[in-house]
This record gives C-alpha cells, sequence and structure tokens, in this order.
C-alpha cells in the first residue's frame, strides 16, 4: 500500500509499467469536469471509473488479483482501511470477470484518512475496504494492470541509467534512504511545521501517525528502482528532505524539490545537499537538464538555487493555488549538464 498526495505520484514510477503510463497521462485529464462513469484510457491495462457515492461507517473487504487499484479522492475526505490480504479470513471465491474477491471479517485494519487530492496505491496483496465516511464523496479509481516483472523489463528502455536512491556523503551530510522509524523526525523538524510547509503544496502533517503512513509507502516505492528521495542527515540528526519530483525519460530532464529544518535555515546546508544530488544525477543518472521552482513570496529557496549553479529562466505567472486560496507566482530555474559540470569543475565520469 501506498498513500501520498497526487502531485507526487511522479515518484513512483518504475513500480509498474502501466502506472509509469498513467503518471504520463494524469496532467492531460481534467478529473473535475469529466461525467462518471468507466472508461479504457488504454486498453485492458488502464480503466478509469469516475463515481459519486454516499459514505459509510462500515463496508466489507475486498482484494483484487489482476489490478492494481488508484484510488483518487476528488471531494470530501474518505477514509480506507488497508490489511495485508493473508491477514483477511473467510474470503469468497475469486470472481475473475470482475477481478475481486470480498470478506464480511471484522478485523478492523488500519484506517487512513484521506482528504482530496490524495491517493491510495492498492496492490493485490493488499486488502482494503472504501468509501467509510459521511456525506457524499467523489473520486476516481484507476484500475492499473498488474504487469509482471519480465514484461516490464521488456517495456521499459529508458536511456537513463536509472540507480534509485543511493546513498551520498557531503562534508557535512549524509543523504540516505528513509526508514520508517524516522517519522518523529520527520514530523517535529519539518512534517509539522506550517512555517515549512507555508508555500509548499502537501498539507502539514497532523501527527507523526500521518508521517509514518507516508513513509511507508516511501520505502516500499524502493524497490522499484526508480525512486530518487533522500534523507539528509547531519550529526545523526535527520533535518531535511531533496527529492526528483518529476523527470522525463524522453526529455532526460527532472525537476527538484527541498525542505528543510527552520532550525538549519541559511547555514548552507541545503545548497551543499542540492549540489551532491544534481552531480549523482547528471554524471551517475545521465540527465541532461535539472530544473527547481518556487513561490515569489520564498525568495530564500531562490537564493539557494542560485548558489548551486542554476540559472533563473523566467516567472510562470499565478501557476499554482496555494492554501489560503491565492495563486502563486512561480519562478523557475534550471541547469544545463554540461554547462553546470565545467563550472562546478566536475568530470563527467566522477
Amino acid at each position: 500500500m501506498v498513500c501520498d498526495r497526487i502531485e507526487r505520484l511522479e515518484l513512483y514510477r518504475g513500480l509498474n509499467s502501466n502506472l509509469d503510463r498513467l503518471i504520463e497521462l494524469l496532467p492531460g485529464l481534467r478529473l473535475e469536469d469529466m461525467p462518471d462513469g468507466r472508461q479504457s484510457l488504454q486498453g485492458d491495462a488502464l480503466i478509469l471509473n469516475l463515481m459519486t457515492a454516499s459514505l459509510k461507517s462500515e463496508s466489507a473487504w475486498e482484494a483484487h488479483r489482476e489490478y492494481i487499484d488508484l484510488q483518487l479522492i476528488l471531494q470530501n475526505e474518505e477514509t480506507i482501511a488497508w490489511a495485508p490480504v493473508d491477514d483477511i479470513r473467510d474470503f469468497s471465491e475469486y470472481d475473475p470477470a470482475g477481478d475481486v474477491m470480498t470478506s464480511e471479517d471484522i478485523s478492523p485494519g488500519t484506517a487512513v484518512r484521506l482528504c482530496p487530492g490524495m491517493f491510495m496505491l492498492l496492490f493485490p496483496h493488499d486488502a482494503h475496504r472504501t468509501s467509510i465516511g459521511s456525506g457524499e464523496g467523489r473520486k476516481a479509481v484507476f484500475k492499473i494492470r498488474a504487469a509482471k516483472h519480465e514484461e516490464m523489463r521488456e517495456e521499459i528502455v529508458s536511456p537513463l541509467r536509472h540507480l534509485g536512491t543511493q546513498e551520498l556523503m557531503t562534508r557535512r551530510l549524509h543523504l540516505r534512504r528513509y526508514r520508517v522509524e524516522d517519522a518523529e523526525a520527520m514530523f517535529n523538524n519539518w512534517a509539522g511545521d506550517p512555517e515549512v510547509t507555508k508555500t509548499l503544496q502537501w498539507p502539514t502533517h497532523e501527527n507523526a501517525e500521518q508521517t509514518r503512513e507516508l513513509l511507508h509507502g516511501w520505502v516500499k516505492a524502493y524497490e522499484g528502482g526508480q525512486l530518487y528521495h533522500w534523507a539528509i542527515e547531519k550529526q545523526g540528526e535527520l533535518i531535511g528532505d531533496i527529492s526528483v519530483v518529476r523527470w522525463s525519460d524522453s526529455g532526460l530532464d527532472c525537476e527538484i524539490g527541498y525542505c528543510l529544518s527552520r532550525r538549519h535555515w541559511n547555514r548552507g546546508i541545503m545548497t551543499e545537499a542540492l549540489k551532491k544530488v544534481m552531480s549523482f544525477l547528471f554524471v551517475q543518472v545521465g540527465f541532461r537538464r535539472i530544473i527547481l521552482r518556487h513561490d515569489v513570496i520564498n525568495p530564500a529557496s531562490g537564493r539557494v538555487m542560485q548558489k548551486a549553479g542554476l540559472k533563473a529562466e523566467g516567472c510562470h505567472r499565478q501557476e499554482i493555488r496555494r492554501k489560503d486560496g491565492s495563486y502563486a507566482d512561480i519562478i523557475q530555474y534550471a541547469a544545463l549538464k554540461d554547462e553546470w559540470l565545467k563550472e562546478q569543475g566536475i568530470t563527467a565520469q566522477e
């Protein structure tokens, strides 16, 4: 199971080839303007079902074998309960036509509350109870055919040398993969701090349990080998986050996002981490262009980008809706591989 904000879906490339196709198609889908109903997005490999329904206090367990569910909440809050499929008893006989089996097991599972803009990715080994809540809700359920590993290897051909999140070291910092036990430190140091998350697209976490649920998904996503998401440590303390939030295999470009504990602002830490990640992505993975963006009300982030050697490209006016309902002008910076490596004194073989 993976639970996250939809704008971060790009982080889960590589888990499944049909999910990768959805990531490419999703920006062009205007779900809010589409009528309810079922339609094929790509044969039987990718199907969209838009639905509006009354939420209820209880629902039956279900599980699938041939398809992965991506349940994206569009209106109202919905709770989805999750459990490993082997923990749920008395499933009905599997129905291959509907790709479903159900159970009335009374196990509560783990309940996850999803707000609009959040999604849950449910694999064949994940049992789930959906549509729990009150009032009327609307959501998009994407049925993603669970391609076998052999199919994925045949279908995915990339000029990039995907290495996944590798351990990186700088003079002061240790950049590593997240662990579920990082939840408390992540929540306390930045994810639960509204001052840090003020200009970010994801909501401030309400508690460490919400952070822990998110980390479960990230840790699982590392297995795909195409997630670039580092925890930033300084002297053993977890202080920040840096990741590739989207990329293009065809264009060989990517975008980086980051955030840092307020106690460590204005010390050159994020510039140091950013330069190390950029070097890795340019030299080891093979990207040719790296993009970073910031809200105009956060000029400090722009200074980080400048110090890291990126060049301003322009302003995207009123591109993103802020949490307070206003619209943000976004400044974009970018670096080109050959130019940046030369300016940093780094050879392509390092």
